[in-house]
C-alpha cells in the first residue's frame, strides 16, 4: 500500500519555500489553516505530483469578469 505525500509551502517572490509534509492531508490543512490566522502568506498545499490540493484564499488574484 502506497501513502500520499502532501507537502505545505509558502510561496515568497514566486519561490516556493518548503514548510512541513504530512500523509494526512487534513492534518496540514488545519496546520496552514492555523497559520494563516495571524499571517497573512500565500500558502499551498501540493501532492507528490505537484498537483495544488488546496491554496488560502487571502491572496488569491480576484479576476476581472468580462
Amino acid at each position: 500500500m502506497r501513502f500520499k505525500t502532501y507537502i505545505l509551502k509558502r510561496t515568497l517572490n514566486n519561490n516556493q519555500l518548503e514548510i512541513t509534509r504530512s500523509f494526512d492531508l487534513d492534518n496540514l490543512i488545519f496546520t496552514a489553516t492555523e497559520i494563516l490566522e495571524e499571517n497573512e502568506i500565500d500558502l499551498i498545499i501540493i501532492d507528490e505530483v505537484n498537483n495544488i490540493v488546496w491554496k488560502n484564499e487571502k491572496s488569491t488574484p480576484q479576476h476581472e469578469n468580462a
